[in-house]
């Protein structure tokens, strides 16, 4: 009998995990009305930080006030970047085709297409990497209403939310699972605070340089670099190349300028303020960030790369104090490791 309950538990885990699979998406959704329920709340905190407001009228505040900036920036930004954007979407099929020929020209054309084949997903070229990161958006937008109002409700009630989850974890293990998601709350707040920041350096400092180089519609190209800074790995190359492919429209020069003010300012961003950001967050290696990345992409497919970020940060937070502290702990208590200085 005692086989036969292991079997049965065997297979009731196998079970649950192939369910919990194919409700990926519908986990990633919850995901993502979470890091929209940690931006609503620090949003809050600091509303209740300037003011005697309560826990729920700071929340609504915070809300409109979110929602007023982002109309405002819209209303004054959103028809010039329409029609750059259109501009710029007119102007790529003639910028990858004199691309591919100063390529033929050079007699490089074989090993140009290989390399952009390893570089870039989907095919290996800019139409259908764009193509790639279009499909990842395109189902993240007809959820994002859904994840904002569950974003919502969460920031509104979050010890509801905290309690019904923690029923259903045995008692000897509650205080570590707070803990845990305590930690997770900060990680993750941190990270996206720096990463916003981060976004907005690189669009401003991308535009106003195009804007110097003398490159056309550039308000939408650094638009574009701000938001590709957001996703891991693709993202500074795929911010890149529009830009790349438009100064190459006006000129050989214009694009070896465009070309160093993309190197100097994704490099400064990622060497210096993105390490910055993780140092205060969570010290998490580089190698184990790259590879972390790139199976969050191969498992989850382009909502997991747009996710990738914050899933890296989660991911180790939650193994740092659910299971290495522990270990650590055992290995401490049995005298084979000496105290580390950080855990």
């Amino acid at each position: 009998m005692r086989f036969v309950g292991r079997v049965l538990i065997t297979l009731s885990l196998i079970a649950a995990t192939l369910m919990l699979w194919q409700l990926r998406e519908v986990l990633l959704l919850i995901y993502a009305g979470i890091l929209s329920a940690i931006i609503l709340d620090a949003a809050a905190h600091s509303v209740r930080k300037t003011s005697s407001l309560g826990r729920g009228a700071s929340l609504v505040i915070a809300s409109v006030l979110i929602l007023a900036i982002t109309g405002a920036v819209i209303w004054v930004f959103g028809q010039e970047v329409t029609i750059q954007l259109r501009q710029l979407l007119g102007q790529l099929p003639t910028a990858w085709g004199a691309l591919e020929r100063e390529a033929d020209a050079a007699g490089i054309s074989a090993e140009f297409h290989e390399q952009l084949g390893r570089a870039l997903p989907a095919g290996g070229t800019i139409f259908g990497a764009i193509r790639f990161l279009l499909s990842g958006i395109g189902s993240a937008v007809s959820g994002i209403g859904l994840a904002l109002l569950g974003g919502i409700y969460l920031a509104a009630q979050p010890q509801v939310y905290r309690r019904g989850f923690l029923l259903l974890v045995p008692d000897r293990y509650c205080s570590r699972i707070e803990e845990a998601m305590d930690a997770t709350g900060t990680a993750l707040r941190a990270w996206l605070v720096g990463q916003l920041f981060a976004m907005a350096i690189t669009a401003i400092a991308i535009t106003a340089g195009l804007v110097a180089i003398g490159i056309p519609t550039a308000l939408a190209l650094g638009l574009i670099a701000g938001v590709m800074a957001f996703v891991p790995l693709i993202g500074p190359l795929l911010g890149a190349l529009p830009g790349i492919l438009v100064a190459l429209t006006v000129g050989g020069e214009k694009m070896v300028l465009a070309v160093a003010l993309y190197f100097v300012v994704q490099q400064f961003v990622g060497s210096v303020i993105k390490p910055l950001i993780m140092q205060r967050t969570v010290n998490l290696p580089p190698a184990m960030t790259l590879f972390m990345l790139f199976a969050i992409g191969a498992l989850l497919g382009p909502a997991g790369v747009l996710l990738g970020g914050p899933l890296v940060v989660t991911g180790y937070v939650l193994v740092r104090h659910l299971y290495v502290k522990d270990t650590l702990g055992r290995a401490l208590h049995e005298g084979s490791l000496d105290a580390p200085a950080d855990v």
